[in-house]
């Protein structure tokens, strides 16, 4: 999907599926996860050593296969964030989001003028290479970039109004691991101190006719919580799918 696709299926209520990239540096495999029928590839610069550099190969042939790449970046920055949009990222992934302002500073930072604040490069490969006016040019990316922000934390979600009102919000994603982590029930997913923040997220991005998702790796786990109304789910990695998928192989091999 591209992000037009991506923003349709989601006001139609559908859902939109994805998964991590951890530690495969080759670009294959945005055409693997594209052949496997995800929607987005996402690189994950907060936890893990990838580069720009090695980043943008995977974006490029995301991008040509049909797959949404989408970059979760490690901190709020100018620098990172114009850099991988200007290399192909289509999205971007905001981490431990905790105030409006940092919202705000996103956006000024993620969009041309006069919506935001970014420097121009025209051309290149975030546009495939062609030849666009920079009126044109401008038009597309700020119409074309996908912003989900993370909700980590109990004491974010008692804000939660005032975050996601802020206009630009495509996806609220719910990180659950550090939401429980913050409550104190580490991995403890389905203790209802972490069950409801969680729905309580739900309801109010639903008030808000903003969609909600959910990163996790287990696909169990995302379906409960489609049944409760989200729709963007991050599922795994790909460190978890080639280990399970080879445990399968011996095991059976042994059996």
């Amino acid at each position: 999907m591209d992000i037009k696709q991506i923003r349709e299926t989601l006001h139609r209520g559908g859902i939109v599926l994805g998964s991590e990239v951890n530690e495969v540096r080759s670009p294959a495999i945005a055409e693997i996860y594209a052949e496997a029928g995800l929607d987005f590839i996402l690189v994950d610069m907060e936890h893990t050593s990838f580069a720009l550099s090695e980043a943008a190969q995977i974006f490029r042939v995301a991008r040509n296969c049909g797959i949404a790449p989408l970059v979760r970046i490690p901190q709020i920055d100018y620098s990172i964030i114009c850099r991988n949009l200007d290399q192909g990222a289509k999205g971007i992934i905001v981490p431990r989001v905790s105030s409006q302002g940092e919202v705000l500073e996103v956006l000024d930072i993620m969009k041309y003028p006069p919506r935001g604040r970014r420097g121009i490069y025209p051309g290149g490969t975030s546009v495939g290479y062609r030849a666009l006016s920079a009126v044109d040019f401008v038009k597309e990316q700020n119409e074309s970039i996908l912003l989900v922000i993370q909700i980590e934390s109990e004491t974010v979600v008692r804000k939660l109004d005032e975050i996601i009102t802020v206009p630009g919000i495509d996806v609220v994603l719910v990180g659950p691991a550090d939401l429980s982590l913050s409550i104190g029930l580490p991995g403890d997913f389905h203790h209802e101190k972490v069950v409801n923040p969680m729905k309580e997220i739900v309801r109010k991005c639903k008030h808000y006719g903003i969609p909600s998702g959910v990163a996790h790796w287990d696909p169990k786990y995302a379906q409960l919580w489609r049944k409760e109304g989200m729709q963007f789910f991050w599922i795994n990695n790909d460190v978890n799918m080639l280990l399970a998928g080879a445990k399968t192989i011996v095991q059976e091999m042994k059996n």
